[in-house]
């Protein structure tokens, strides 16, 4: 038995193996901070859409979305977004009125930001239809209006 050639067949063996273990556990790293991160982005996804949808809005019906989303932002969000949700929270709470132009401003960045979109500079607008109620019978007439402040 040819032992060089043994030693040099078992040698490259180990090596394939343990190349192979080891892309094998950075591959698996890679696609749960790549769950993770998706995960992260599909919930900022929607908190968003909820404060957007409440902003400049007359009144509201439900405000569990609203808990939903200040909740998700706190558990998932930035540094910086957690921030501008305690401190919309807090000024709801003093006052029962508060912007989310702030947070929704940040949001907006980070999301952007991490589904690599260009960065859009400026202040956000919101587009808001309001029907006047029926009174004579007659189609209502949809009213719109733009505002730049996201007030609650």
């Amino acid at each position: 038995m040819n032992w060089a050639l043994f030693l040099q067949l078992f040698v490259t063996t180990i090596v394939a193996f343990c190349g192979a273990y080891l892309a094998h556990l950075l591959s698996a790293r890679r696609d749960r901070a790549n769950a993770r991160r998706d995960r992260r982005i599909e919930f900022l996804i929607d908190a968003y859409r909820k404060l957007e949808f409440i902003s400049n809005r007359a009144s509201l019906d439900d405000a569990a979305p609203i808990e939903k989303a200040i909740a998700d932002i706190q558990l998932f969000g930035s540094a910086k977004q957690v921030q501008a949700a305690q401190a919309f929270v807090s000024e709801f709470a003093a006052t029962r009125s508060a912007s989310l132009d702030i947070l929704l401003e940040e949001l907006r960045k980070d999301l952007r930001a991490e589904l690599q979109l260009e960065h859009i500079p400026g202040k956000l607008l919101f587009l808001r239809w309001t029907l006047p109620p029926k009174s004579d019978g007659k189609k209502p007439v949809p009213r719109s209006g733009v505002s730049s402040q996201g007030k609650f």
